[in-house]
C-alpha cells in the first residue's frame, strides 16, 4: 500500500521503511533529501571569515592587486583551485595558480612558492586544500606583505590555527556554519557563491567531482552539490570534462557518481601522481575545445601509466603482506619498499584495505632516507588518531580518520609498524577487523517491483554517507548452474516464490576445493545479501542482483 507523504507524493511501504532506517521519516525531511534542490544550499556568509574574505577580494579587484592561489596536487586541490581561479576571473582579476609537484615540493604549502610569490609582489595568498597546518609559510607570507586566506577542510591542529587573516574551515570551534563536512573544493564553491551568487552554480560540476573523490559524506549540502553537479557533468557543457569523457570512451552516458570515482577522478589525479598536476588544472580551465582534447589525451596516457605502476606495486605489496603479516596478531598493515612510486601508494593502500579488511599504510622508501607513506582505513578505525599516537616517529603527518599521509625516516618504519599495531590491539576490538556484510533490510524477491526499483533510483547519488542499499533474501533457490564470466566472476539465476532474477557475484576464496562456484549447484537453497542494479543492454533493461555474500543453507556457510 502506498502511503501519502506530502501534497502530491507517495511511496511504497517498503521504500518508506528503508528511508526510516536511514533516519528519514518526516515528509519534509524525505522531500528535502530526495529532491536535493539548490535552494537547500546554506548561506555562505554563515561561515566564519567568509564576509571578510569577500571584502578583501573585492578590494583587490578594485585595486587590480595580484592574487596567488596555492592548491594541492590531488583532485580536491586541483578542482578547488580551479573554482577559485575562475571565480576571481569573473571579478576581473588575473590570479596565478600554483600546484605543488608531489616529488619536488612534497605535501602541503610550499615555502619556496610563497617566497617566489612575495618577490613578485603578490598581495594576497589563497590556499586551497592546504594551509591549516602551514604556520611557518603563512607567517612568512604575512611578514612579506601578503594577506592570507586559507580554504582548508582538514582537521584543526592541536596547536591551533595558523596566523592567516581569514580561514574558511567549518571545523573551527567558533564557526557557526552548520555543515562541517564539505570538501576543500566545496568550500571554494561556497566562497564563489558568496562572491557571485547564482553564477557560482556553474562550478557545481567541479565541486561534485571533488566531493565524490575526496570521499566526503553524500548527505545534506554535499548531496545537493553532487546531485546538481552530476546534471552539469551529464550536459557535457564543461570542455574539460567533456574531453575526458570522450578520451575514456564514455559515449553519451548520463554521468553518475561511479563515473566521477572511476573515470574523471583517476584521470585528474593521474597527472599529480605521475608527473605534474598542471596538466589537469589547464584542462579544467581551458576554453579551447582543441586544447581540451589534447590535454585529455595526455591524461589518458598518464592514467594508463599510473595503472601499470599500480598493478605492479599491488602485486609486490600483496606478496610482502602474505609473507610478513601475522593476521592473528597484526591489526594494521604497514608495507614498505624502496622503488615504489609515491604517486600510487595511496591507491595501493586502498587495494590492501579492500583485500584484507585491515587499515593499511604503504610507504615508498626513498634513497635520501625519508620515506613517503599513504594510509587508508576501514570505517570503524580512526587512522588519523592512530598516526597521532606514533607522531614522534614521523617527520610530518596529516589527514582524516579514513585517509592520511606521512613522511618517515626509513630507519623508523619497523618501530612504526610495531607501535601502530600495539595501539590497534589495545584500543580496538578485534571484531571490527572481521569483514561483515550488513544488510539494510530483508526482502523477498517479490518486493523488488518495478515501482520499488524506480524509487530506489531516487536515493542516488550513492557514496560515503549514503551507500547503495544492501538487501537480504533467505530461502532463494539456484535456478541455473553458475556460469563463469571471468576467472573470478560468475553469474546464475535464482528464484524465490514465482520471481526470478539474474545474480552476479565475485569469488573471493582462493582454494579450488572451497570454491563457492563449484558448490553452488542448481536446486541449492541459499540466503544472499545483495545490491540491485538496473542496466541497459541493446536497449533492453536488465535487473541484476549484485551478490555481496551468499550462504548455502544446507552447508551453513559459504560466501562470495
Amino acid at each position: 500500500m502506498d502511503l501519502p507523504l506530502a501534497s502530491d507524493l507517495s511511496y511504497s511501504a517498503r521504500f518508506l521503511e528503508l528511508l526510516k532506517l536511514r533516519g528519514l521519516s518526516r515528509p519534509e525531511e524525505i522531500e528535502s533529501f530526495l529532491k536535493a534542490e539548490l535552494d537547500a544550499l546554506l548561506d555562505p556568509f554563515e561561515m566564519r571569515g567568509m564576509r571578510e574574505a569577500c571584502d578583501r577580494i573585492r578590494r583587490a579587484a578594485e585595486a587590480d592587486e595580484k592574487i596567488f592561489i596555492h592548491g594541492d596536487y590531488d583532485v580536491d586541490g586541483v578542482t578547488g583551485a580551479a573554482i577559485v581561479a575562475r571565480t576571481l576571473e569573473l571579478l576581473g582579476l588575473r590570479p596565478r595558480v600554483f600546484l605543488p609537484h608531489r616529488a619536488e615540493d612534497g605535501y602541503g604549502v610550499s615555502l619556496r612558492a610563497i617566497q617566489n610569490a612575495a618577490k613578485e609582489g603578490f598581495k594576497i595568498l589563497i590556499t586551497v586544500d592546504c594551509g591549516i597546518t602551514a604556520r611557518e609559510q603563512i607567517t612568512f607570507a604575512r611578514e612579506n606583505g601578503m594577506d592570507v586566506i586559507v580554504i582548508d577542510h582538514h582537521k584543526i591542529p592541536a596547536e591551533g590555527v595558523p596566523p592567516a587573516h581569514m580561514i574558511l574551515n567549518p571545523l573551527q570551534s567558533d564557526c557557526g556554519y552548520s555543515f562541517k563536512e564539505l570538501s576543500a573544493a566545496g568550500l571554494a564553491f561556497k566562497l564563489s557563491q558568496a562572491l557571485l551568487g547564482e553564477r557560482a552554480f556553474a562550478f557545481l560540476d567541479l565541486a561534485a567531482v571533488s566531493t565524490v573523490c575526496d570521499v566526503a559524506p553524500l548527505r545534506l549540502e554535499n548531496r545537493v552539490i553532487v546531485k546538481n553537479g552530476l546534471k552539469l557533468l551529464s550536459s557535457r557543457t564543461h570542455l574539460g570534462f567533456k574531453a575526458l569523457a570522450e578520451a575514456a570512451k564514455m559515449g553519451r552516458k548520463e554521468v553518475d557518481a561511479g563515473h566521477i570515482g572511476f573515470v574523471f577522478g583517476p584521470r585528474i589525479n593521474a597527472a599529480g601522481r605521475m608527473s605534474s598536476p598542471e596538466i589537469s588544472l589547464r584542462l579544467l580551465l581551458t576554453e579551447s575545445e582543441k586544447e581540451a582534447r589534447s590535454l585529455a589525451a595526455a591524461l589518458e596516457e598518464e592514467n594508463k601509466c599510473r595503472q601499470r605502476e599500480e598493478r605492479q606495486t599491488v602485486r609486490e605489496a600483496v606478496s610482502d603482506v602474505e609473507r610478513t603479516v601475522n593476521f592473528s596478531r597484526d591489526r594494521v598493515i604497514v608495507a614498505a619498499k624502496r622503488g615504489w612510486h609515491q604517486g600510487v601508494i595511496g591507491i595501493v593502500a586502498a587495494r590492501l584495505v579492500d583485500k584484507y579488511h585491515r587499515p593499511a599504510v604503504v610507504i615508498a622508501m626513498e634513497e635520501n632516507g625519508i620515506g613517503k607513506g599513504s594510509g587508508r582505513s576501514i570505517k570503524q578505525f580512526n587512522l588519523y588518531q592512530a598516526l597521532a599516537e606514533c607522531k614522534e616517529l614521523f617527520e610530518e603527518f596529516g589527514g582524516h580518520p579514513q585517509a592520511a599521509g606521512l613522511s618517515i625516516k626509513n630507519e623508523n618504519v619497523d618501530a612504526f609498524r610495531k607501535k601502530i599495531n600495539d595501539y590497534a590491539r589495545e584500543s580496538t576490538a578485534a571484531e571490527i577487523f572481521i569483514r561483515q556484510i550488513e544488510a539494510d533490510m530483508e526482502l523477498v524477491f517479490g518486493d523488488l517491483t518495478p515501482a520499488f526499483l524506480r524509487e530506489l533510483e531516487l536515493l542516488e547519488p550513492y557514496g560515503m554517507g549514503n551507500p547503495r542499499p544492501v538487501f537480504m533474501t533467505r530461502g532463494a533457490e539456484v535456478k541455473t548452474a553458475p556460469m563463469g564470466l571471468t576467472p573470478s566472476r560468475f553469474q546464475f539465476y535464482a528464484t524465490h516464490g514465482s520471481t526470478v532474477f539474474e545474480v552476479q557475484a565475485t569469488e573471493i576464496e582462493e582454494s579450488p576445493s572451497s570454491s563457492l562456484l563449484r558448490r553452488l549447484q542448481k536446486g541449492k537453497k541459499i540466503e544472499m545479501a545483495y545490491t540491485v542494479k538496473r542496466k541497459l543492454w541493446d536497449g533492453v533493461e536488465r535487473v541484476i542482483l549484485e551478490a555481496k555474500e551468499i550462504r548455502l543453507l544446507d552447508e551453513g556457510e559459504g560466501n562470495a
